[in-house]
Order: C-alpha cells, then structure tokens, then sequence
C-alpha cells in the first residue's frame, strides 16, 4: 500500500515538473504588420493607377449655396469665355486666379445703367461720390473698380450695364489638395486656406499665411509641396491623381510624389523605400488615358 502511495505520487510530481517546463515566460511578441512584411519580403507593394485630372474641383465659401445648376452655369460660362453667368436667379462673375483656377463672386446689384442713365436697384441709395465712381468706370468701360474699399463690378443685363458689389462664392481649379496628416484634411478644404494658397501660387510667393499660421510653398513635379512654419511637409497639391486598385489599400503621399516625379519626367520606373526601410522597384507604364503601376516582381 506504501509502495503504491509512493508511485503515485512520484507520477503526480513528475507530470506537475512536465508542465511547468512546458509554459513560457517570455513577454509578447508584436505582430508584424502584413503588408509592410510582404513589401519587406518583395512578394507585395503598391498597386495604383495614375490619370492626368481635367474636371474642376470646387471649393465652396461657407454659408453660400453653389449647387450643382450653379456649378453647370460656370461650366457653360467657362466654354464660351464669359465672365458672368446665372444660376437660380443669383448673378455670378469669375475672374483666372492662376494656371486652372478661377475665384467665383456672388454679385450683388446696387445700380443699374440704361442709355446713359445710372439709377439704383432694390430701393438702395447712390451716393454723389459713388455715383460718379460708376460713371467713370462705364466711360473707361472698367470692368472691376474699386470705391472706398468696396469693389464693384460691371456686367451686362438684357440691355442695360449692371453695377454689382461682389463677394466670395467659390474656386474652382484642377488641382486636389491632400495632407500627409489626414487630420487637417479639414483645415486645408477650408476656404480661406485655400485662397490664400492660391493667390501666393498666382503671384509666384514662396510663402502664405492661414490663421496666424505660416506656410511655404515649392514648385514639384505634377505639383506643389505645401511644408509648415517649422519646414516639415503638410501637404499636396496636384492634378495627377494615383489611385489605389484595391479599395483597402491607402496610398502614402511619398509614394504618389514618385510616381508623378516619373510621368512628368517621362521615367519608366523608381524606386520607393516604405517606413521599415525595405525598397521595392516600381514599373510605370504609359496606358491610352492613364498610367499603370505596378512592382516589379
């Protein structure tokens, strides 16, 4: 009986050794990232098509209504170079903002000029010194003229010259803009933001200003590169748009540069180093209407 007692309870010890040996102490492993080790491995990377972008982008002031009648009214206006357009009863005028760019004003009447006779509209009031502003933009044939800080504009109405107030509607341009953070992705669709982004690009400024902020500009390939106050890229500018094939796939900006650096410079490949250093080569191929890339396996 002793004898059986011990054996049993040598077992019982033995197993208990068994699994203590058997359990491990070590901490936790990250788990790698799937796609970053296929790029890693060079079994995977980026898929993407690139096509040179030609509709307009509309960036709209807030508070102001430019739907999508107004947006076909411009589009018309645009074909047949003119200025002004109408859409649902609201009079609209544009002036180029830069290559691709137009900056639209709502306009408001405040006069109206009939055979040579310049009477006010909707009950306002014309003073002496702004009636004889009007009259002298209507002799020059001034199409913009300015009047104690406030700009007007001349447009034709039926067959009388309509004297309107102007203020910001909407810009239109080719150009998508798009942060490395996406979280000032709202920031930079403001409009301010981008007005003032434009207005440094039509005047050739390196430099632009957005709520006390600072921002530089620099001319890329198929773009512009938009960097902070302290020199650290924020943002893209391009009507080169690379897009993903597979709709679970973001594309980093980088990688997009790359390719635009290639089909503006006429390139048939480059290479693209991901955030662990790995580098993986990268055909570009020249499709009818767009570009194919793909790596090379």
């Amino acid at each position: 009986m002793k004898n059986s007692l011990k054996k049993t309870l040598s077992t019982l010890l033995f197993l208990a050794l068994l699994s203590a040996c058997a359990v491990k102490t070590s901490e936790p492993s990250n788990v790698p990232d799937l796609q970053e080790t296929q790029a890693v491995n060079g079994q995977a990377g980026y898929q993407a098509n690139a096509i040179l972008n030609t509709d307009l982008i509309f960036t709209i002031k807030s508070n102001e209504i430019f739907d999508g009648n107004a947006v076909m009214a411009f589009s018309e206006a645009l074909q047949e170079g003119k200025l002004q357009f109408t859409a649902n009863d609201i009079s609209y005028h544009y002036e180029p903002l830069g290559q691709d760019s137009y900056r639209i004003y709502r306009l408001t009447p405040v006069a109206e000029s009939l055979l040579g006779r310049v009477e006010p509209v909707n009950g306002g009031i014309l003073s002496n010194e702004l009636l004889a502003a009007i009259e002298t933009a209507l002799a020059k044939e001034t199409r913009i003229f300015e009047h104690l800080g406030t700009t007007y504009v001349l447009s034709e109405n039926r067959k009388a010259v309509q004297i309107s107030t102007i203020a910001d509607a909407a810009i239109a341009n080719e150009y998508y803009l798009e942060a490395y953070d996406p979280t000032y992705n709202e920031m930079i669709r403001a409009y301010d933001f981008m007005l003032n982004l434009e207005i440094a690009l039509q005047q050739q400024e390196r430099t632009f200003s957005y709520e006390s902020d600072s921002f530089g500009v620099l001319a890329v390939s198929g773009g512009y590169s938009i960097s902070d106050s302290q020199s650290n890229l924020f943002a893209e500018l391009s009507n080169i748009y690379v897009i993903p094939r597979s709709n679970n796939t973001a594309i980093p900006l980088g990688f997009k540069n790359l390719v635009r650096d290639a089909i503006v410079n006429q390139k048939e490949g480059f290479t693209y180093s991901d955030s662990l250093g790995a580098e993986t080569n990268y055909q570009v191929e020249k499709l009818e209407n767009s570009w194919s890339v793909d790596p090379i396996k």
